[in-house]
């Protein structure tokens, strides 16, 4: 009886003991991570702090080269306005390029190429000689304005000085063709036409100023409805549109924003211009291929990718990829992209298709926005300012 009472005694101390110990190495354990989350997010803090700082620098630095007035003053500009006088009769869709973007460019065309129209109403802006002797070599008919940039020279990825330089360039750009009474898209080359978006006649209707892509959905929940998305869109030029890109411009140049958050911030508060955006079934961007793939859209702008030289690389895990090895177009993996999206059979599983880091985070961090948008109240009041804090709420890019 002695002897049992002492192994229930044992039993109990060890397993007290056990439990001491448990909890001593669990709380050690929380008490690292918590210290090593906060130290990370320290890190990366400092890291994005200095990252600014850099890109407002440089833009700073370089910014004379993209000036609105050294557009307007230029020889180049002059031959621009009569290439539309003259060749134009419809708004011209302006896309912008260095040689870092020849492949995606080529390969935008591959596919743009089996739509009857579209490559005539397009403009290339080539930042380098080889940009330029490039497409003009292997599109000899579509039209260049070559505005040679040293400071867009080298390959850049999303959030730099560089990519910020490259929208005030096409700001002041937009803001130039304003002035003198020319209409026009911008638009991007990352992106697929499963049919000819020219067609909806966007530049007929009179009842707004300009048009934009957007981010979300069409559900209503969606929170993101009517969030500019900034890579595909029309301005009529007006008095209010110039307004708009003068003022958009004059921000681009000294804050650490994207531009397409001031668009949303000008478009929610300011009475005129008229902004309208184009529904979601016309143009989607990528989260389209991770819904039920319905109602597909005439544009899918594959936009997940915060490195340059890894966006062709996916549009070909996609199926997106329409540059045959001689460099030749494959028509047929148009066809078979075209008819993917028709079937909502657009491959994206993860077993075939591993999610890349940059689509990881976007796909992260739009999800903060979401429950950011859905809180009461307070929701209502910063959706049209929160996407012009988005560089700096972005930590790990």
């Amino acid at each position: 009886m002695t002897e049992s009472k002492s192994e229930n005694l044992l039993h109990t101390i060890w397993r007290n003991t056990e439990n001491i110990i448990y909890k001593l190495l669990f709380n050690r354990f929380t008490l690292i991570a918590f210290y090593a989350f906060w130290f990370l997010f320290g890190v990366l803090v400092l890291r994005k702090t200095q990252n600014a700082i850099t890109a407002v620098r440089y833009v700073k630095t370089h910014g004379e080269s993209v000036s609105l007035a050294s557009i307007e003053e230029s020889r180049e500009f002059a031959d621009l306005i009569k290439t539309l006088n003259k060749n134009f009769p419809r708004p011209p869709a302006i896309f912008l390029l260095n040689q870092y973007a020849l492949n995606m460019t080529d390969n935008f065309l591959c596919n743009t190429g089996t739509l009857e129209g579209v490559h005539e109403r397009f403009i290339f802006v080539t930042l380098d000689t080889v940009a330029r002797d490039t497409i003009k070599k292997r599109w000899p008919n579509i039209q260049q304005f070559h505005w040679p940039t040293p400071s867009l020279y080298k390959p850049f990825s999303f959030a730099e000085g560089a990519y910020q330089t490259i929208y005030l360039l096409r700001s002041n750009l937009a803001l130039a063709l304003i002035k003198k009474g020319k209409s026009f898209w911008m638009m991007q080359q990352d992106t697929f036409w499963r049919k000819n978006i020219f067609d909806m006649n966007y530049e007929d209707d009179m009842s707004y100023d300009a048009i934009f892509d957007q981010l979300g959905s069409e559900e209503e929940s969606s929170m993101r409805k009517e969030w500019v998305n900034g890579a595909n869109f029309f301005i009529r030029a007006n008095n209010d549109t110039q307004l708009f890109f003068e003022r958009m411009s004059e921000k681009l140049a000294h804050w650490y924003t994207p531009d397409m958050g001031i668009m949303i911030q000008q478009c929610h508060t300011w009475k005129k211009p008229v902004c309208a955006y184009i529904p979601h079934n016309v143009v989607y961007s990528w989260e389209w291929m991770f819904t039920e793939q319905k109602d597909p859209p005439y544009l899918m702008q594959l936009d997940c990718e915060t490195d340059g030289g890894s966006k062709l690389m996916q549009l070909g895990r996609y199926g997106f990829h329409f540059v045959n090895p001689d460099g030749s177009c494959n028509e047929r993996n148009v066809a078979m992209a075209k008819q993917k999206m028709e079937n909502g059979t657009v491959e994206v599983k993860m077993t075939k298709t591993l999610p890349s880091w940059g689509r990881l985070q976007f796909k992260a961090y739009w999800y903060i926005v979401d429950y950011m948008l859905w809180t009461p109240i307070i929701g209502e009041y910063i959706k049209p300012y929160l996407a012009m804090i988005g560089f700096i709420l972005m930590i790990t890019i």
